[in-house]
């Protein structure tokens, strides 16, 4: 694949968002190519830009969970406390 791919807003924006899949399909619905051609073009996309991909894959994706568990824990405490008469 010599020429390059136009590709347009939303997939560039999925691309920014760091979600490499979902632009892959995009650029297969619109520019009709196969597999191996919109993987090509979103990687070279991504390679010629990488300061402008999102890096929040590894360590704010694990602190999300850590505060999505604790928000559980302490909402289990709250209405344990609430329903629990001592």
């Amino acid at each position: 694949m010599s020429q390059r791919i136009n590709l347009p807003p939303d997939v560039l924006e999925v691309i920014h968002a760091n979600r490499k899949i979902e632009a892959i399909k995009l650029v297969r619905e619109y520019h009709g190519l196969d597999l191996k051609e919109a993987k090509d073009a979103v990687e070279k996309y991504m390679l010629e830009n990488p300061d402008l991909i999102s890096n929040n894959t590894t360590i704010g994706g694990g602190f999300r969970v850590f505060l999505l568990i604790l928000a559980a824990i302490v909402i289990l405490y709250f209405l344990y406390s609430l329903f629990i008469k001592y």
